[in-house]
């Protein structure tokens, strides 16, 4: 009898012969398989349990990688390159055109200095006393003691101008020191004034032996234009463009659209995909010996929770983009769904990578037209890039009717997707900044903010939430417009996975759901399995005290009928 449910036993055979254990352990076993089903099912939600925190982790590893590739400037790789870096560098963004500038750097921008004479290690010997001086503007007070040397006047130099000063001293090793102010502030007017006993020190007792250094602004001319500022790094006279200024000289500066960086990131992120996908169908198809040999039902293969998130996300790959409209005309889009740039899933049933996708840059898009997706990347970049990556921008089906300003998709109040507005010049407000009306959005009507001098309306609330547009036509009569709000492929997967992976989301309430069968105090497998194992015990308690019961009184039965068969043996003898 096994020792798992009680050490006690029935010792038989010193009366009856009979084997009451094996009778006991066969009753025992047999009222384990309640038990040993809900002992199975612990298994299989533990098992099921862990799955879903695998896949949990492997969709959020995906999220973070598509996060690199989230947006325009991310995805519409430019390059900018120099002829002479010694000269000046330059750096690009997505918003940058390509082409060529001719870049002339006639002065960097410097800050203002001050060097001192050849001084003693002592720069100061008169009496106690604090000096002023000015800074950009600024005065600070600067405290002199007897016998300061050059050190401690730098570092009284720094710590009274709480850094926006730098001092500092270099050795000559001849006994001689200078020392150096230089101010923070690039660009000219940032300068060192009145400053005339400060000057003096520095000087040696006489203040025209003291270099003094005005701050001043780069000059440069780009593509025949003379320019200023007050900064090396000029980001704000070519769109996209940042030129970091090195040295005095000629230099051409060329921004190019960097092709193979962006086929990269539309392999990658086909490639990251695919490995997602791939570990959905690693879960549903998993096989584990040891566990089937139990019994245990592990798949997760028609899990309808696994089968609706794997769908939702190919569903977004498969379907037009949100917020773009098809076509060649005014708030059109060239691409709107990514079988259109040759990125499709594997349908043939019995291929060996069967429903993930493929893409391949340089293969015809459509039978009868040699053109590829290289084709169309260098067609339109900006094109390619929104389709994968585009954060809200937005666009009007018709700007004679209404043009589009602005939405707040950026703070998720704004939903993307197409708002056909409708309305009625006539009713239009002619004075006020602030006046609400009703227009029509995708059939439903919604309060607008209008302003009736510049034009400028906004969508309060309801349908199309955040959206600003200015009123083009205020003629009497009925206009419309469809002003839509684009969302990328990625931004959009990425939402849809935030969402399932959210505290709250699928995948937390599928844990909870795991957790709660396993766990619940009330109705839990483990609560379950203690009490079927309380009643298994008990029952055998029983059974052993029953069967001992048995084996005394047998045993008894067994002493008369010896008893008897004496008594009647005797007898017979007797009468022999």
């Amino acid at each position: 009898m096994s020792d798992y449910w009680s050490g006690q036993k029935v010792y038989a055979g010193f009366a009856t012969k009979t084997d009451f254990n094996s009778i006991i352990d066969a009753t025992v076993k047999m009222e384990k398989f309640r038990y040993n089903q809900l002992s199975k099912q612990e298994a299989e939600t533990n098992f099921k349990k862990e799955q879903i925190a695998g896949l949990n982790r492997t969709m959020q590893t995906y999220k973070k990688q598509l996060e690199s590739m989230d947006t325009v400037e991310e995805f519409l790789v430019k390059k900018g390159t120099s002829s002479k870096t010694d000269i000046a560098s330059v750096k690009v963004s997505a918003s940058a055109q390509e082409g060529t500038h001719n870049l002339k750097v006639t002065q960097l921008a410097d800050v203002a200095s001050v060097v001192s004479t050849d001084m003693d290690k002592v720069a100061y010997t008169g009496a106690d006393k604090t000096i002023t001086f000015k800074y950009d503007g600024k005065a600070y007070s600067l405290d002199l003691k007897k016998d300061m040397t050059t050190e401690e006047l730098a570092t009284a130099i720094n710590k009274a101008t709480a850094g926006k000063v730098k001092a500092s001293v270099i050795d000559l090793g001849t006994g001689k020191f200078k020392l150096q102010m230089r101010g923070m502030e690039l660009g000219k007017d940032h300068n060192f004034t009145e400053f005339d006993e400060l000057k003096a020190i520095l000087g040696g007792g006489d203040a025209a032996n003291t270099t003094v250094n005005d701050s001043k602004n780069a000059k440069f001319t780009l593509d025949g234009i003379d320019i200023e500022r007050e900064t090396n790094s000029v980001d704000d006279v070519t769109k996209g463009v940042t030129y970091n200024l090195v040295a005095l000289g000629d230099t051409v500066a060329k921004v190019e659209t960097d092709y193979d960086a962006i086929v990269k990131n539309v392999e990658n992120f086909v490639k990251l995909t695919n490995e997602l996908r791939t570990g959905f169908k690693l879960i549903k198809d998993y096989k584990n010996e040891e566990l089937d040999k139990k019994g245990v039902n592990y798949s997760l293969k028609t899990n309808p929770e696994i089968r609706n998130i794997e769908t939702s996300l190919k569903n977004i790959l498969s379907t037009q983009g949100i917020g773009f409209v098809g076509g060649n005309g005014e708030g059109q889009d060239l691409y709107i769904g990514l079988s259109s740039l040759g990125i499709k899933t594997i349908a043939e049933t019995g291929a060996k990578d069967f429903g993930m996708l493929e893409f391949n840059k340089d293969e015809r898009l459509v039978s009868n037209s040699k053109e590829t997706f290289m084709d169309y990347l260098k067609a339109n970049p900006e094109a390619v890039a929104n389709l994968f990556a585009a954060e809200g921008y937005g666009s009007s089906s018709d700007t004679s009717v209404l043009e589009f300003n602005s939405s707040m998709y950026s703070v998720k109040l704004t939903e993307p997707g197409s708002y056909k507005v409708e309305y009625d010049g006539e009713k239009l407000p002619t004075t006020g900044d602030e006046n609400t009306i009703s227009m029509t959005v995708n059939g439903t009507t919604s309060h607008v903010v209008y302003n009736a001098v510049t034009k400028v309306a906004t969508i309060d609330e309801g349908v199309g939430a955040g959206i600003s547009f200015k009123v083009i036509d205020t003629a009497a009569g009925s206009h419309s417009a469809t002003l839509s709000v684009h969302e990328g492929k990625v931004r959009e997967t990425i939402k849809v996975v935030e969402e399932i992976t959210a505290k709250g989301g699928v995948f937390d309430k599928m844990d909870e759901k795991y957790k709660n069968t396993i766990d619940h105090p009330v109705y839990g497998l483990k609560k379950k399995m203690e009490d079927e194992l309380a009643r298994v015990k008990s029952l055998e308690k029983r059974l052993i005290a029953q069967y001992s019961k048995t084996e005394k009184l047998l045993g008894q039965y067994q002493n008369i009928q010896k008893m008897l068969d004496f008594q009647l043996k005797s007898q017979i003898a007797d009468k022999d």
